[in-house]
Parts: structure tokens; C-alpha cells; sequence
């Protein structure tokens, strides 16, 4: 317990005015003992190892199918001029990107759905003139 003084009321506790030295630190710890080497951390650094000709192949050929699709509709017949070629480019990027895929295991099935796409794309324009050149032969006979 603290001494009081007649008023109930600690003793005052007096406040130095010299700052007291403080010990230095080192910057770094003091080692004892043998050094030992720093345990090594392997680090898997996943690469992006993906098939851009084969995506892009497949992107044509979804946009060659659904613009070619889409000239069927009255208003949006202008689809036609241009849906031969994505077909083409779906065929040109499919067979690229099926031959990087077999490869290297990646993006194979783009490519060939790709073609796939294309290919049919390009069936849709060239049936119709074969059926009217037969028709056309036909009657000529």
C-alpha cells in the first residue's frame, strides 16, 4: 500500500527530467551456432497454355451459323453477304487449331467444332445451287 498523506491522497510520484539511455538494438538478431542454408520453395507457376486458333475458329463458326440463320428472317437478309465469310474463317482457324491440338492436348475439340460449323455454313450455301443446277440440267433434256 502506498503511504497517504494526511488527506487521504497519495504521495506524488516525481517526474524525471533526463531522459534515461536507452540500449542500442541491433539490426539483425545475433546468430550462434552453425549457419544454416534457407530451405528452398518450388513454386508451380500455372502457364495459360491455351489454343487461340481453335477458340477463334470455333467463335467464326458460331457466328457463321447464327448470321446465316439469321438470313433467313425477312428484314435481316443482309446476314447472307457476310456469314460465308466467318464460315471461311471458321474453316481456315478450325483446321489450324485442331492441328496445334493434337499437338499439344489442348483446344482439339474447338477446332474440329469449329470446322464442323463451317463446313456446314458453307453446305448451306452451296446445296441450294447444286439442287437448282440439277434442276436446271433436268429440264433441259
Amino acid at each position: 500500500m502506498q503511504p497517504q498523506q494526511p488527506n487521504n491522497q497519495p504521495q506524488p510520484v516525481p517526474i524525471q527530467s533526463a531522459p534515461i539511455p536507452q540500449p542500442i538494438q541491433p539490426v539483425q538478431p545475433m546468430l550462434y551456432g552453425q549457419p544454416q542454408p534457407m530451405m528452398a520453395q518450388n513454386i508451380m507457376v500455372a502457364q495459360n497454355s491455351g489454343n487461340g486458333a481453335s477458340t477463334t475458329g470455333l467463335v467464326m463458326g458460331i457466328l457463321a451459323i447464327s448470321t446465316f440463320a439469321l438470313g433467313f428472317i425477312p428484314f435481316l437478309c443482309f446476314f447472307f453477304l457476310f456469314s460465308w465469310l466467318f464460315a471461311l474463317l471458321a474453316v481456315i482457324f478450325g483446321h489450324i487449331g485442331a492441328s496445334q491440338g493434337s499437338k499439344t492436348g489442348v483446344g482439339g475439340g474447338q477446332g474440329v467444332a469449329g470446322l464442323v460449323l463451317g463446313y456446314l455454313t458453307l453446305a448451306g450455301y452451296l446445296i441450294p445451287f447444286l439442287l437448282l443446277g440439277s434442276i436446271g440440267a433436268g429440264a433441259s433434256l
